[in-house]
């Protein structure tokens, strides 16, 4: 077992033991924030054929060459034909045909003048603009052509995607499983949320936290609850977990205290300690191991420290299992509008609340740091990373952080 490993080394273990979940076919609407699992090609010409992007008249552009605003060329309207009907006519010289946004272009036609650049009657039309041939014309196969991939595997499918898919008649779709995350939290000092507080007792927020983290990425989280201090709890919960979760997650228990049981509860289950403790506050004790395909995170039961190793260890870890092939967070050089006056002994990860106006990023910090104190978290966006022996930082500085609103930028 590797110890006091960089966090560098730390994430380049992970990512190379890292397993992706097998494809699956879920409902449409189910594919949303999943990751295609095959490419995608059309069996159609889509649009279908020649049809009017707006609201107009269809006409030759022949018999509108010299139209102007002086002399305007007057057609006689011969035919409406509204969205999803054909008209059966054929335009002739001399003639128009009203037309709606989406409907076929009739034979005859070649380009579409808008309504609000005409005056037209019922059977007239006058038109003040000449337009070349196959202005304002959607052409058949614009979009997409038979045999054409028109979306490739290892896509994220997100609402276009929903209606490329819906266009192409696809009910079904085969997408990469989005990964099972059980989450257990350890602790003689936890109650559940609903219970009543009695004096040394908190209540399990970590599993909470980090179920939403795990869900706001798009894979599945699975509360295990609250275990106790105990070897032979850990063990068996974690034995039962192993039978189902792609990912388990524990916070607490893994520092060097007396009742710091869950990399041996890891071991004693038949997993490989691949690492312990990281260089980086908060979460140096941050404990990983592997059974089979699986990987188990004992993450710290310190609020913020679960959190933020979560977001640089776990979060890229998940999304690479649902097949997304970029999981590192954007990373954007920003304007200090606060101080850190300390010189950091050791590596170090900063909460800030990161905005953009004015063509650059501001960045400002909270004014409680510690890796216990949940509520600092409440209203940051990024994290400010100071390597050791790196500081102090002052106000105006140009810094680079970490943005955690989007988590796909980079690979």
């Amino acid at each position: 077992m590797r110890t006091n490993i960089s966090l560098e080394e730390a994430l380049d273990i992970l990512l190379k033991e890292n397993k992706q979940t097998e494809p699956i076919h879920v409902p449409l609407l189910d594919s949303l924030g999943s990751v295609l699992a095959e490419d995608i090609l059309s069996d159609m010409n889509m649009p279908p054929f020649d049809k009017s992007p707006l609201d107009g008249y269809a006409v030759r552009a022949e018999d509108i060459q010299g139209a102007s605003q002086e002399i305007p060329v007057t057609l006689q309207v011969i035919d409406f034909v509204p969205a999803g009907y054909v008209s059966s006519q054929k335009l002739e010289k001399g003639e128009a045909m009203r037309i709606m946004t989406g409907a076929k272009i009739p034979e005859g036609a070649d380009v579409v003048i808008r309504f609000e650049d005409t005056d037209f009657t019922e059977k007239q039309v006058r038109i003040y603009t000449p337009l070349c041939s196959n202005s304002n014309i959607s052409k058949l196969g614009e979009d997409m052509k038979i045999g054409d991939v028109v979306m490739k595997k290892g896509m994220l499918i997100d609402a276009p995607e929903i209606g490329i898919l819906a266009t192409l008649g696809k009910s079904f779709v085969q997408v990469y499983r989005k990964p099972r995350v059980a989450i257990l939290s350890t602790g003689d000092e936890l109650v559940d949320i609903q219970d009543v507080l009695t004096d040394g007792k908190i209540r399990n927020s970590n599993s909470y936290t980090i179920a939403a983290q795990i869900k706001k990425i798009g894979a599945k989280p699975l509360m295990l609850g609250i275990c106790d201090d105990g070897i032979e709890s850990i063990k068996e919960k974690l034995k039962a977990a192993l039978s189902w979760a792609d990912i388990i997650i524990t916070t607490g228990g893994v520092s060097v205290g007396d009742c710091d049981l869950v990399k041996e509860a890891f071991q004693q289950v038949g997993a490989e300690m691949l690492f312990w403790r990281v260089r980086m506050k908060p979460g140096t004790p941050i404990a990983v191991a592997k059974y089979e395909n699986k990987l188990l995170f004992g993450l710290s039961g310190n609020p913020a420290a679960a959190y933020i190793t979560f977001e640089q260890f776990v979060r890229p870890i998940v999304l690479k299992k649902m097949g997304r092939e970029k999981y590192k967070l954007m990373k954007v050089e920003s304007v200090l509008e606060s101080s850190f006056s300390k010189i950091s002994n050791q590596n170090r990860f900063v909460r800030a609340n990161t905005y953009y106006r004015d063509g650059k990023y501001y960045t400002q910090f909270p004014s409680k740091h510690s890796s216990g104190v949940l509520s600092s978290l409440s209203g940051t966006n990024s994290l400010f990373y100071i390597p050791a022996e790196t500081g102090p930082y002052k106000e105006g500085q140009k810094i680079t952080v970490q943005l955690l609103d989007y988590p796909e930028v980079l690979k």
